[in-house]
């Protein structure tokens, strides 16, 4: 298995909801988490209680185009609002 770096977004808050947030969450990542050239990123939603599609299209397609899509993966979650916001973003 390969390098990852966990990035926990709960410490972004536990609801999760506007673009511009979540374009500023992205901005805080790409500034102060530096993978290693190769290294996955993975989104840890534990803790977060709800996230919406507009946050979380914001923060994958900032941290998609700085490292590309097969770096960044969204860890499972139980949680409905992160399966219905990935389902709305993969249409």
């Amino acid at each position: 298995m390969g390098a990852e770096m966990k990035i926990r977004l709960e410490k972004f808050g536990e609801i999760l909801t506007s673009r511009q947030a979540g374009r500023e969450a992205a901005l805080v990542i790409r500034a102060y988490q530096r993978p290693k050239k190769g290294e996955k990123i993975k989104l840890d939603f534990e803790g977060v209680l709800s996230v919406g599609p507009s946050w979380l299209g914001e923060v994958l397609a900032v941290l998609e185009e700085e490292y590309g899509h097969s770096r960044v993966i969204c860890l499972p979650s139980k949680n409905v609002s992160v399966i219905e916001s990935l389902k709305i973003l993969s249409k």
